[in-house]
């Protein structure tokens, strides 16, 4: 039995054999007898993009204007030399892989191959069981080679991240360091490979922890921790690693840790700590001075918040502390307080180094101490506090021009606060919404549970975000993106704050994409039910005409299904450009449109009666070829004297004719795309009305006319 007539026998085998993120271009080379057979098997049988040449130099040729995953070559008895390609190829593209197919192949053969770099060997045989063989070795070879360009993919991805990372085998032998792994350690790359981790070892850490960690990695499980390692100059720094299994098909081959150096960052803590204790033991500032404006004391704190020290500032007049104070007014200043009375105010202080000014909170009190009088003041630097005030009020007027609705209820859900994008949203204006709870925002839409989930979610300390429908103060609903934080105060919850986003237009346009692209799908299968017809006509009759004396008979039909096709196309391109969703339906008078429609087509001796007027919502254009479509049918089933009638129903029209109608069992047909009782119809006259009612979100059925004709009944449709 030849391939041929195997190929012809029924196959149960469809599935895909080779796995891949992308179809597998394969080139065959050999001489045109080789390539049918093996090409079409590949692709039948295992999906493969196959592509065919004939001489060394068409491959070449393909592999450099084209995406080839794999060279399947053929020698000898095949018309090519496939050792002298494969040298060819590996010139031009080291890393391609090359099958050779040897029709009269040997050992020798075999060995010369795979010595000159061939990925693959296999002797050709004309029979399914070499063709498959063929294609799993293909399959092994492209395969294979993707895997190793990923894998060149992450350690190039590796060379460049801005982490120090290193690979090991299952010893924990370095086999792989970037860059950064030797600029953070002090090791060049070429010191790290072949040896251990054991390397960076300070010292700070005991058997104990090492021992956990190989624990840890050795149960597949990740690791991870902050490290003290010593750099290759002896000096300590500190990293925060990660260390996980790299595996394959359960067995660990290796281990990659990734670290991260904390070094600056661990000071910077330790200082903070420092700076931390030292504010507990030395309080805020303190300074004392007497009526004549001279500093008698000052604290550590207080000295070092002015940039000098306690015994710079003892001594110095109190004026040249605070630049808004004036030191001949300082005795207006002294009498204003009497004894035992306290003042506070904020005001600014300069420092004496570098002769910048911060604010200050100064709380003041006059006293006698042994005699004498003195003010003795508590000074605290407020910048942070200003800061934070300056980022609230800045805060509070982002949330206040914010463009999603913001709402402050307290733990009880009583609403506190609600920005004006909340007033816009909702319909309530703050002072009706302050005082309530979101409920008066509920739809209905939603059961207890759902609300009960979102309160024990937020209860808990946790943000709930979801979606819901909510009701305007006016009745119309509105869907939003909801997302509900609490506010905490020393881990208390004190408040919760949503934020609502408006999503309904988003979702209307979710609704309309899965719309399209639901009309896409049909589309997409409409074209190719409909085309397929002309094509197989096409087809037969090609070869009919190359075999015949006289191909003329051949060539008229040919013809014939040609204008059929261009035919098909224009009416599926107007399906679907009458699809399209109409998005601002203006007002429009129905006879004023039926009898533009009417005037737009050849109706010969037909007559239109236009029963009853009304003002609809529609596009106005494509309402018309709506009408004109069902003229046309009119016309063509029901005669070139029939009588058409438009009208008015309750929440919609109609138009039909007196002509023979549509014989029930057809009329759930007589919409789709393609159905047609006539020879000559492309069946997409009714299907184009339609799209375009469906586009307008009406509804369209058939029923028998008042004369019996067809009537098409369009409903849903808004009225002026």
């Amino acid at each position: 039995m030849t391939p041929k007539e195997k190929r012809a026998e029924p196959r149960h085998r469809v599935a895909r054999t080779i796995p891949a993120e992308r179809a597998i271009r394969v080139l065959l080379v050999a001489d045109t007898d080789a390539l049918d057979p093996v090409s079409t098997y590949l692709d039948d049988e295992h999906g493969c993009d196959v592509a065919t040449a004939t001489t060394a130099d068409a491959a070449l040729q393909q592999i450099a204007e084209a995406r080839v995953d794999c060279v399947v070559s053929g020698h000898a008895g095949s018309g090519i030399d496939g050792l002298a390609l494969l040298d060819a190829v590996r010139d031009r593209s080291p890393d391609l892989p090359f099958v050779l197919f040897a029709t009269d192949g040997s050992d020798e053969v075999a060995r010369r191959a795979i010595e000159r770099g061939a990925d693959d060997y296999l002797e050709r045989g004309d029979d399914e069981v070499h063709y498959e063989l063929l294609a799993r070795r293909i399959e092994g070879c492209v395969t294979l080679g993707r895997r190793q360009q990923k894998l060149e993919n992450i350690y190039e991805a590796i060379g460049h991240a801005g982490h120090a990372m290193f690979v090991t085998d299952p010893d924990g032998t370095i086999t792989y360091a970037n860059p950064t792994m030797a600029e953070v350690s002090g090791y060049s790359q070429e010191e790290l490979l072949g040896a251990t981790p054991s390397l960076f070892k300070s010292g700070e850490h005991d058997e104990a922890f090492y021992r956990d960690l190989w624990e840890t990695i050795l149960n597949g499980e990740v690791w991870e921790s902050e490290v003290i390692n010593e750099h290759k100059q002896g000096h300590q720094y500190v990293i925060d690693q990660t260390i996980a299994p790299i595996t394959d098909d359960g067995d660990i081959e290796g281990f990659v840790a990734i670290s991260r150096d904390i070094t600056v960052r661990k000071r910077r803590e330790r200082n903070l700590a420092f700076f931390q204790q030292a504010v507990e033991q030395m309080g805020s500032g303190i300074a004392a001075y007497d009526d004549t404006g001279t500093i008698r004391y000052a604290n550590s704190a207080y000295a070092e918040m002015l940039g000098t020290t306690s015994g710079d500032l003892e001594g110095r007049h109190v004026a040249g502390l605070n630049p808004e104070f004036e030191a001949d007014r300082f005795h207006e200043y002294w009498e204003s307080f009497g004894p035992g009375e306290t003042k506070r105010r904020e005001t600014r202080h300069r420092r004496f180094d570098d002769g910048t000014t911060f604010p200050v909170a100064t709380t003041t009190t006059h006293i006698t101490a042994g005699g004498d009088e003195y003010h003795v003041g508590t000074i605290q630097d407020i910048t942070e506090r200003k800061a934070r005030e300056q980022e609230l009020r800045m805060f509070r007027e982002a949330v206040e021009q914010a463009g999603h609705a913001v709402i402050v209820t307290d733990t009880d859900g009583v609403i506190q606060y609600v920005n004006p994008a909340f007033e816009e949203l909702s319909g309530y204006s703050a002072a009706e919404a302050i005082g309530r709870t979101p409920a008066i925002n509920k739809s209905g839409e939603h059961g207890d549970d759902f609300y009960d989930d979102l309160w024990e979610t937020i209860l808990d300390g946790e943000v709930w975000t979801g979606e819901i429908v909510n009701e305007h103060k006016n009745g119309e609903r509105y869907a939003i993106d909801q997302t509900v934080a609490p506010l905490t105060d020393d881990g208390e919850i004190t408040h919760f704050v949503a934020i609502n986003r408006d999503i309904s237009e988003l979702k209307e346009q979710r609704r309309e994409l899965k719309r399209q692209n639901e009309r896409l799908e049909k589309f997409g299968r409409t074209v190719a039910h409909d085309l397929r017809n002309p094509l197989n006509i096409i087809d037969a009759h090609l070869d009919r005409a190359s075999r015949a004396d006289d191909p003329a008979d051949a060539h008229e039909r040919m013809q014939t299904a040609l204008d059929r096709m261009g035919e098909l196309i224009e009416e599926l391109l107007a399906l679907a450009e009458q699809g399209k969703t109409v998005l601002d339906p203006e007002p429009a008078g129905l006879e004023a449109v039926a009898t533009n429609a009417w005037d737009h087509v050849d109706t010969r001796e037909m007559r239109l009666e236009v029963v009853d007027d009304a003002t609809f919502l529609m596009d106005d254009s494509r309402t018309e070829q709506l009408l004109e479509n069902l003229y046309r049918n009119a016309r063509e089933h029901a005669g070139e004297d029939s009588t058409v009638r438009v009208g008015m129903l309750e929440d919609g029209f109609y138009v039909e004719d007196d002509g023979p109608g549509i014989p029930e069992a057809d009329r759930d047909n007589v919409l789709e795309s393609g159905f047609t009782t006539s020879d000559d119809g492309t069946g997409f006259g009714l299907a184009i009305v339609s799209q375009i009612a469906d586009a307008h979100d009406w509804t369209v059925a058939v029923t028998e006319g008042s004369d019996g004709g067809a009537r098409f009944i369009f409903r849903g449709v808004d009225v002026e």
